[in-house]
């Protein structure tokens, strides 16, 4: 009596160990074997290293479209689908994209879901393991490519709709920046500011100062200058005095101008015209032909009761002729004549040498 009370309970954990392995299912111990059991796996690994052994690229998709098939729910799903995307690859070298997404596509097109593997009956806790490490990475692997392979076939749309999906399923800054990029492209500015403030506010301006500058932009056709600055002040913030490493200066220099023009445009907004004037000052030191920047120095100038100063500044942007030219025209003939006796005599002396000054022959 007392060795059958201790057998007994090392018979069940005997029989529990091997159902974990499927053995049992073999004898008819159960109706079938889980395809997310031991036994199971080690069957399908040795079948795809079967498929391996194939040399030839697209016989061996071929293949693995059909070990997808028999074998929908399989925990070699994650090694399957790298092995495919990589006979991909020849096709994504030769740039053709046509065959890229066909293929991809047919390999999303058998991607087990939720509903599968709920059908398949697979016991807890295999169904949830499956689901969380082996699907769900694997399906965003697949969906991921096909983002990529549209991208680069110019069908932002699709992309763009792919991306939504993804970063719906499982938000991440990668992603995010991949969704304003495309939306950038696409003209979309809403969108684009959606997905670049995400990134922008997770990753330090050291990494994410083009889609700050970006977000300016749009911020400032937006007329909300508060935003554009404050986007504008964090990358001067951070390089201002410094250019990123990788990009020209000469370039640089014009991304600077730029952004401490929209300050300089906030200031003048809000009347702090020695803000103006300062951010205007860096704009020009920066690009010295920037004739917006002339421009609302002139004004700023004749603001703080200095129209000797406004002149030569109005000056300036009146010689680089550019959009802002014509008013400055205007504003300059009005300052010189409440100067100079109700005429323009010698006003050309002071364009010769704004012209003089800012190397314009």
């Amino acid at each position: 009596m007392r060795t059958a009370t201790i057998q007994k309970p090392i018979m069940i954990v005997v029989i529990s160990f091997l159902f974990s392995l499927g053995v049992l299912q073999v004898f008819g111990w159960q109706d079938k074997i889980s395809p997310v059991s031991d036994y199971q796996y080690k069957k399908d690994y040795a079948q795809y290293e079967g498929i391996k052994k194939e040399a030839d690229a697209q016989k061996r998709a071929d293949l693995l479209l059909g070990f997808m098939k028999e074998r929908p729910i399989s925990r070699m799903l994650t090694y399957v689908v790298a092995d495919y995307l990589e006979c991909v690859r020849p096709h994504i070298q030769g740039k053709n994209w046509a065959k890229v997404i066909a293929m991809e596509e047919a390999l999303a097109a058998l991607m087990p879901t939720e509903k599968t593997v709920q059908a398949a009956a697979v016991p807890e806790p295999g169904a949830g393991e499956f689901l969380k490490n082996v699907l769900a990475p694997a399906h965003r692997t697949v969906q991921s490519a096909l983002l990529a392979a549209n991208y680069q076939a110019g069908n932002l749309p699709k992309a763009a709709e792919i991306g939504e999906r993804l970063y719906a399923a499982a938000p991440d800054r990668g992603m995010a920046a991949a969704l304003a990029d495309i939306y950038i492209k696409l003209n979309n500015a809403d969108k684009f500011a959606t997905y670049a403030e995400k990134v922008v506010a997770e990753i330090p301006i050291e990494q994410s100062y083009t889609l700050a500058l970006q977000l300016a932009g749009v911020y400032q056709q937006k007329n909300d200058l508060a935003k554009a600055s404050g986007y504008a002040a964090k990358v001067m913030e951070a390089f201002g005095d410094k250019v990123p490493q990788g990009v020209q200066e000469s370039v640089w220099n014009g991304s600077r101008a730029y952004a401490f023009g929209l300050l300089g445009l906030h200031a003048y907004a809000n009347k702090d015209y020695p803000k103006t004037l300062e951010y205007y000052g860096k704009a020009t030191q920066f690009s010295p032909k920037s004739d917006d920047a002339w421009y609302y120095t002139g004004m700023a100038k004749w603001r703080s009761q200095d129209p000797e100063g406004a002149i030569q500044a109005f000056a300036k942007c009146v010689v680089i002729n550019k959009t802002m030219a014509k008013k400055a025209q205007e504003y300059l003939e009005q300052l010189y004549k409440a100067r100079h006796n109700d005429t323009l005599d010698g006003l050309d002396q002071v364009l010769a040498k704004a012209k003089s000054e800012l190397g314009i022959s």
